[in-house]
């Protein structure tokens, strides 16, 4: 108790304290700010309102600060420019002028211009094998040609057929092949072919699973109107078929689907009974009720059909600049192991009479510049002699503790080849410098297309980690090319 007392007495004497204080300052305060106040009026008036002029800006100014500064930060809307295809068509081209293979990328471009041209609406249905698409577009075409087995997915290519809608539009359905979900992610072809339509069907014939739910948020991220179709629904009661639309709508409340709940008809295997006893299966026709269906996607149609356009021609020109990255990027990492390769045999030519691999590497310094240098060009990534020099500094660092390792591996990769007989150390330092460079050129490869700039510690670790991947292949790799390079040396 006497602790507690002992307490409130410091808290209030500590409270008096600072009372007293605060009664100062005001006091204090309250004195300058008069006697500044009356100086200010012995002042002429121009210096007197330019003074309070400036306090006031200078007020003003610091309000401001500190309302941006306590304010949250708003999120901005994504300032990318627009793709357009004007722009696309420029980098396609010059990407081709420095030897890009860019076919697939064109054959995208050609589709778009004939899916424009021909007007229709293209339509693409998704969803795992057996849930009923090629029914469903069997049930809206009844002439079409489809082929469905109730065993399994059978569709194994992507099929195009022409519908025109009660209301005169025509639509083109595209019958998707079915997924298994084991992958959790829309398969590349599916992927593509949901860009390039204006509407998609996501085809379920019960509720929604993790998977399932995970492809339409996929489908989403396009832009494009979905329909979440369940399909055969005559299998439910009235009152079931109403329970699960409440609960999928309500899955789905903070996205914009429309749901249809359908069944594609087909043929069930029925028992019929004769008068006289007798059983015999059967089977009998379902006629199908898809009538919800095809009014979600006209009510898609009729409610935004300029706009089904420009965001089918926006997701493909995404599309394209995708395919286009990723074309570039396997372009410049192709020219890339060939600079790699150019590069290591050079170093291995220069190295048959060195005395010691790594150590020396500064005799090959001029070798390693010039294959950063040439690699940093491909990838258009400016880059100081500073940072190369750097770089190739504490690789040598990194290659210290490695050096009879590899001098180990070097000479078991030439024994490898009969008839070797007792080996030369310059042909071991060779076969070195062989499995130095090509991991210091991959280390510079894989530094820039992961972080876009030569960083020469992070660069470094890489090389080191490089260094000791397929260290026995990599010496008779280089030990091969080491003999043959003797052979036709001595034959001159």
């Amino acid at each position: 108790m006497k602790i507690h007392h002992k307490f409130r007495a410091l808290l209030a004497i500590g409270v008096l304290f600072i009372a007293i204080v605060f009664l100062l300052f005001v006091f204090f305060a309250t004195q300058t700010a008069l006697d500044l106040w009356d100086r200010l009026q012995q002042l002429s008036d121009w210096l007197f309102y330019s003074y309070i002029s400036l306090i006031a800006v200078f007020a003003l100014f610091t309000l401001w600060l500190t309302v941006r500064l306590l304010m949250p930060t708003k999120f901005h809307k994504s300032k990318h420019k627009k793709l357009s295809e004007e722009n696309l068509l420029k980098e396609l081209e010059t990407a081709e002028a420095k030897g890009v293979d860019t076919d697939a990328i064109r054959q995208e471009i050609q589709t778009l211009t004939e899916r424009r041209d021909a007007g229709q609406v293209y339509v693409s249905f998704f969803g795992d094998v057996s849930t009923g698409k090629s029914s469903i577009i069997k049930a809206l075409i009844p002439d079409a040609s489809i082929e469905t087995n109730v065993r399994g997915g059978s569709t194994q290519e992507i099929a195009e057929y022409t519908w025109q809608s009660p209301s005169g539009d025509q639509l083109i359905l595209i019958d998707l092949p079915g997924r298994s979900e084991a992958a959790g992610s829309l398969d590349e072809i599916v992927h593509d072919e949901a860009v390039r339509s204006q509407v998609v069907i996501y085809v379920t014939d019960s509720d929604i699973t993790r998977n399932q739910y995970e492809d339409i948020q996929s489908l989403l991220q396009y832009g494009k109107p979905v329909i979440v179709a369940v399909n055969k629904v005559d299998r439910y009661s009235k009152e079931e078929r109403e329970a699960l639309r409440e609960h999928l709508q309500q899955k789905f409340s903070k996205q914009n689907i429309r749901l249809a709940l359908i069944s594609s008809g087909g043929e069930e295997e029925v028992i019929k009974i004769y008068y006289d006893g007798r059983e015999e299966k059967v089977l009998r026709a379902r006629n199908p009720e898809i009538k919800e269906l095809a009014d979600a996607l006209q009510t898609e149609i009729d409610s935004q059909f300029e706009t089904l356009n420009q965001l089918r021609d926006a997701s493909v020109f995404v599309l394209v600049k995708q395919k286009l990255d990723q074309a570039k990027q396997a372009y410049r990492y192709e020219q890339g192991q060939n600079i790699v390769k150019n590069s290591t045999r050079k170093a291995v030519f220069g190295a048959m009479a060195a005395i010691s691999p790594g150590t020396d590497l500064l005799i090959q310094g001029v070798i390693g510049s010039l294959m950063v240098k040439d690699i940093c060009k491909l990838y258009e990534v400016p880059v100081r002699q500073l940072d190369i020099d750097k770089f190739l500094d504490f690789s040598q660092g990194q290659l210290k503790h490695s050096v009879p390792l590899i001098l180990a591996v070097a000479g078991n990769g030439l024994k490898a080849f009969p008839g070797v007989g007792t080996l030369a150390g310059g042909l071991v330092h060779a076969v070195s410098y062989g499995i130095i460079f090509n991991a210091l050129g991959n280390a510079v490869l894989k530094t820039l297309e992961q972080r876009g700039s030569l960083q020469p510690a992070p660069a470094a670790l890489t090389f080191k980690e490089l260094l000791g991947e397929n260290l026995e292949s990599n010496a008779k790799l280089f030990a091969r090319l080491v003999l043959e390079r003797e052979v036709k040396s001595k034959e001159k």
